[in-house]
């Protein structure tokens, strides 16, 4: 029977995934775009519109950059041996409020029993729970959780 973490990394990777496939085939259209726009008697109309679907493909490009910075990030945070003593990347806590997979921002992953917000390492939520152990209280806006479990 597969795992808790392997499902979550396997959810992650997922996600991660299919956000990538979609910023591929978008710049396969703007590039699609690019190539089948065609001079017009209106030289600057033309520019322009090639202008602006060259930013439109930078952008996606960067997306599709921190993509797959994100992927390489899950391969390292799956590739460390954890000891559950403390919360470090790749551990799964279980606290009062919510539960958290401190990894890549993701989706939320639910199951029958679980609810599991997916976060990066960078946003401020992970970063509150960093270091801490189990019996801690993390306040985070406001709202107080005790740390019951790290897996």
């Amino acid at each position: 029977m597969i795992n808790l973490k392997d499902l979550l990394f396997n959810h992650c990777e997922n996600h991660i995934n299919t956000k990538l496939k979609n910023y591929l085939k978008i710049d396969q259209e703007l590039f699609k775009s690019l190539n089948e726009e065609t001079k017009s008697s209106a030289g600057d109309k033309h520019e322009t519109t090639r202008a602006m679907i060259q930013i439109e493909r930078e952008k996606n490009s960067k997306r599709i950059k921190e993509i797959e910075n994100s992927k390489k990030q899950l391969i390292v945070i799956k590739s460390v041996q954890l000891d559950n003593l403390k919360v470090s990347p790749g551990s799964i806590i279980f606290t009062s409020n919510n539960n958290y997979f401190i990894s890549i921002s993701s989706k939320i992953y639910s199951s029958d029993t679980n609810k599991i917000y997916c976060v990066s390492t960078n946003t401020p939520i992970a970063k509150s729970y960093l270091g801490k152990k189990i019996g801690d209280i993390v306040t985070f806006n406001n709202i107080e959780s005790k740390i019951e479990k790290i897996i």
